[in-house]
C-alpha cells in the first residue's frame, strides 16, 4: 500500500459518499491516476484473499468491511499522519527495522504483515529499502528457514541504529508503538528507573531527553531479554568509571531485568550519558569529568580574552556549560546523533552568528581531546546555549512539572482525558496514563497527578471528572496553575476589577471575577479549547436509526449486542468491537459508566471501530451489569478520531447526570421524539 493509495483510502473512509470528481479535486489527482492506484491496491487485496473495492452503477465507492478494518488498525493518537492512519514508506521501513532491533527470535514475513497491516509484496519492497538503511551501519538483513529474518552485525551498531531511529521518528514516542515493540517492559518501571537516576545524580533531564529515554531504554531492555552478546568495542573502561554506570548497576539489581541485563548495562549508561540535562542540583563534579572541566575553564578564559566580557560567578557558569557539553562529547565520541532538536526555533541573530564563529575556534582543544570534530548541529546548539547562559545566568529553560493521568473509566475515556489535559496545560509535561494499581507502584516519581478517584499519595493530586464541560476545564486550569505558582491571573484580575470600579457600579463581583479569570486564561493559553463550540454535537454521531427501545428482560450481554446492532448494520463497527466490549465489561476494573444508569461501551480503533457513531438502547426494565449497577441506557461509542468528539462526550456526560431528563427518555415511546429531545439538549 503506497502513499497515494493511503491518501485515497483516507478520503473514501472519511467520506464514503464522495464522488470521483470531488475526490479528484481534493487530492489533486486525475481520474486515471485514482483508477490506476485502486487497481493496484485491488490486486494486493485479491492476492491476500480479500474482496476488492468496487463502484456501483451510480458511481459510489463500495468498500468491503475487511478494508475498513485493515485501514483503521493503524491509527495512532498523536502525530497528524498517524492520526489519519497513514504511515509513510520511510516510517514503515523504520518500524520494520525497529522490530528486528528489539527481537532476536524467529521473524517471518507474516510477522511483518501483521505488524504493519500490509501485503507480502509491500513487505518485501520495504525489506529492500530497509537493507539499504541498515547497510549504513555495517548491518545486513538475512533470511533462513530456521531463523527467519534477522539483523546481523555488531550488537553495538544495532543498538545505535535503534537509538537513531527513535530520535529521527517521533512515532516511537507513542505508547501504542512502544507496546508493540517492547511488550515485556512496563512503561511505569522505565519511568521509575529514569526518576531514580535523576535522584541519585542530583539532576533533572530535559523534557526532550525524558521522552527519548522512555523509548530508548524500554526498547533496549526488550532486546536484552533475548540471548545475544554485546560488543566490547564501546570503550567500556571509560564508561564504567562514570557515576551513571555505577548507579545503574545498583538500580537494575532491584528489577526483574537483573539477570539478563548486565551485558547491556554499558549501552543503557551511554543513553543516559548522552541525554541533555535541564538542571544540576549539586556543585559536585565527578572525577571522571576532571579533564573536560579543565578544557571548559580554558575555553571560558579564552572567551573572556577575545570578547573583553567578564563573566559573573564564573564557577557556576562553567558548571552549567559542563552540564551541556558533557553529553555532547559522549554523543560525538560514540557517533550518536543529536536527534530532532528544534534548531530552527532558536533565535538566530547577528550576535549568535558571531558567537558561532568564535565557538569554532574555542572548541578546538576539546575536539583534539576527543579526537573528533564537532558536527555543525552540535556546535550550533552549543553556541546558542553558551550565549543563552551569558544573557540569563541564573535561569534555565522553563521547567515543566511532570504529570500523569490516573483513570478507571475505560480506554477511550482515559485517552480522551490525557489528550484534553495536554491541550489544557501546555505548561505541564504529561508522561503517561496509568491505572490506580500501577500508579501506587511508583507514585512518587511525578510532580502531580490528575485522577478520577482519590489516591492515597503525598503527590499533589487534582480529582476531576473524566469528562468536563468547557467552564469546568477553565476552572481546573485556574486552580492548577495557581497552586503550582505558574499563573499571574489573580494579580491581573485584581487590577482589572480596580479599573472597572472607577467607571462602573459592580452589582455582583463574584461572577465578574470568574468571567475575567476565564478571559485571561483563554488569552494566555495556546489551546484549541476556544473552538469548543464549533465541534460536532452529540446528535452528529447519534442518528435516529441508531436508537432502540426494549421492554424485555435481558442479560447485560444480550443488551450490549442489541445496542450495537444498528452500528453493525451501518458498518460503524464490526463484531470485534462487541467481543472486546464484552471482555472489558466483565473485568473487575471496568469503569465505562456515566452516572448511575448509563453504560458507555467503547474500545480502540484496532478493536473494530470503523467509523464515527453512537448508538442508544433504552431499556424500560433495569439491566444488571457485573458491577451491580442497574442500567437503563447503553450508549455504544465508536470514535475514529478522539480530537473531534470532546463536545459530544461532554453533552453525553451532562445527559447522564440529569435524572429528570433520563426519566423523560424512559417514558417516551417514539424514537423520533426521543431523538428530537436529545437534539434540543445538545
Amino acid at each position: 500500500m503506497n502513499d497515494r493509495i493511503r491518501k485515497i483510502l483516507t478520503q473514501l473512509i472519511k467520506k464514503p459518499e464522495i464522488k470521483m470528481a470531488e475526490l479528484s479535486a481534493e487530492l489533486s489527482l486525475t481520474r486515471r491516476q485514482i483508477n490506476y492506484a485502486l487497481a493496484q491496491f485491488n490486486e494486493e487485496l485479491v492476492e491476500n484473499g480479500w474482496p476488492e473495492i468496487k463502484r456501483n452503477h451510480v458511481g459510489d465507492f463500495i468498500i468491503p468491511m475487511e478494508v475498513f478494518r485493515l485501514f483503521s488498525i493503524q491509527q495512532s493518537e498523536t502525530n497528524q499522519r498517524l492520526k489519519e492512519n497513514i504511515l509513510s514508506e520511510d516510517e514503515r521501513v523504520a518500524m520494520l527495522i525497529s522490530y528486528l532491533c528489539t527481537t532476536t527470535s524467529y521473524v517471518s514475513l507474516n510477522h511483518f504483515c501483521d505488524l504493519l497491516m500490509i501485503s507480502r509484496n509491500t513487505v518485501q519492497d520495504d525489506l529492500k529499502k530497509a537493507e539499504k538503511v541498515v547497510s549504513h551501519y555495517a548491518l545486513t538483513i538475512r533470511y533462513s528457514r530456521q531463523t527467519g529474518y534477522q539483523l546481523y552485525g555488531l550488537e553495538r551498531r544495532i543498538l545505535q541504529l535503534q537509538s537513531d531511529l527513535i530520535k529521527q521518528y517521533p512515532m516511537f514516542r507513542q505508547v501504542e508503538i512502544k507496546e508493540q515493540l517492547a511488550p515485556l517492559i512496563p512503561e511505569e518501571e522505565v519511568l521509575h528507573l529514569i526518576h531514580n537516576m535523576e535522584q541519585m545524580l542530583h539532576l533533572s533531564y530535559s523534557d526532550e531527553s525524558i521522552d527519548f529515554l522512555q523509548s530508548a531504554v524500554r526498547l533496549t531492555l526488550q532486546r536484552s531479554q533475548a540471548e545475544s552478546i554485546l560488543s566490547e568495542e564501546l570503550g567500556q573502561t571509560e564508561i564504567r568509571r562514570t557515576p551513571e554506570y555505577k548507579f545503574l548497576k545498583v538500580l537494575l539489581q532491584e528489577t526483574s531485568w537483573q539477570g539478563t541485563q548486565e551485558k547491556y548495562l554499558t549501552w543503557i549508561t551511554l543513553l543516559f550519558l548522552t541525554s541533555n540535562i535541564y538542571e544540576r542540583k549539586t556543585t559536585q563534579v565527578f572525577d571522571s569529568d576532571a579533564e573536560l572541566k579543565r578544557l571548559i575553564h580554558n575555553m571560558v578564559s579564552d572567551f573572556e580574552k577575545q570578547t573583553l566580557i567578564i563573566i559573573d560567578d564564573r564557577e557556576a557558569f562553567e558548571r552549567r556549560i559542563l552540564g551541556h557539553l558533557r553529553p555532547a562529547c559522549f554523543r560525538i565520541k560514540y557517533n550518536l546523533s543529536l536527534g530532532f532538536y528544534s534548531l530552527d526555533s532558536l533565535v538566530q541573530d547577528s550576535n549568535h552568528a558571531i558567537l558561532n564563529e568564535l565557538m569554532k575556534e574555542l572548541i578546538v582543544p576539546t575536539e583534539n581531546w576527543l579526537g573528533r570534530a564537532f558536527p555543525s548541529d552540535e556546535l550550533e546548539l552549543l553556541s546558542y546555549y553558551f550565549g543563552y547562559q551569558l544573557t540569563t545566568p541564573h535561569n534555565g529553560s522553563l521547567y515543566k512539572p511532570r504529570a500523569v493521568v490516573v483513570c478507571a473509566n475505560g480506554v477511550m475515556v482515559s485517552k480522551l482525558m490525557r489528550e484534553n489535559l495536554k491541550k489544557l496545560f501546555p505548561e505541564l509535561h504529561f508522561l503517561a496514563s496509568f491505572s490506580v494499581r500501577d500508579f501506587y507502584k511508583f507514585g512518587n516519581d511525578y510532580d502531580l497527578v490528575f485522577t478520577t478517584t482519590l489516591l492515597s499519595s503525598c503527590v499533589p493530586q487534582f480529582i476531576i471528572d473524566p469528562i468536563m464541560t468547557y467552564k469546568e476545564q477553565i476552572r481546573l486550569r485556574y486552580r492548577v496553575l495557581n497552586e503550582l505558582g505558574l499563573s499571574e491571573v489573580d494579580h491581573s484580575v485584581d487590577e482589572l476589577q480596580h479599573i472597572i470600579r472607577k467607571y462602573a457600579v459592580i452589582s455582583d463581583a463574584k461572577p465578574l471575577r470568574e468571567e475575567l479569570e476565564y478571559f485571561l486564561l483563554k488569552e494566555k493559553q495556546n489551546s484549541p479549547l476556544e473552538n469548543f463550540k464549533t465541534l460536532p454535537a452529540l446528535t452528529n454521531y447519534l442518528k435516529p436509526q441508531f436508537i432502540l427501545q426494549t421492554s424485555e428482560e435481558l442479560t447485560w450481554q444480550q443488551a450490549l449486542i442489541l445496542a450495537c446492532q444498528p452500528l453493525i448494520d451501518y458498518q460503524i463497527v464490526n463484531e470485534v468491537f462487541i467481543q472486546d466490549c464484552l471482555v472489558q465489561i466483565e473485568s473487575k476494573e471496568y469503569g465505562g459508566y456515566l452516572g448511575t444508569q448509563t453504560c458507555i461501551p467503547h474500545t480502540t480503533v484496532d478493536h473494530g471501530v470503523l467509523k464515527d457513531g453512537i448508538g442508544l438502547l433504552i431499556s424500560k426494565k433495569p439491566i444488571t451489569f457485573p458491577n451491580g449497577q442497574q442500567i437503563h441506557f447503553i450508549f455504544p461509542l465508536s470514535f475514529y478520531d478522539l480530537t473531534k468528539h470532546l463536545k459530544a462526550v461532554n453533552q453525553l456526560a451532562d445527559i447522564c447526570k440529569d435524572q429528570t431528563f433520563l426519566i423523560k427518555l424512559l417514558e417516551l415511546e417514539d424514537k423520533k421524539t426521543i431523538y428530537q429531545l436529545l437534539r434540543q439538549s445538545s
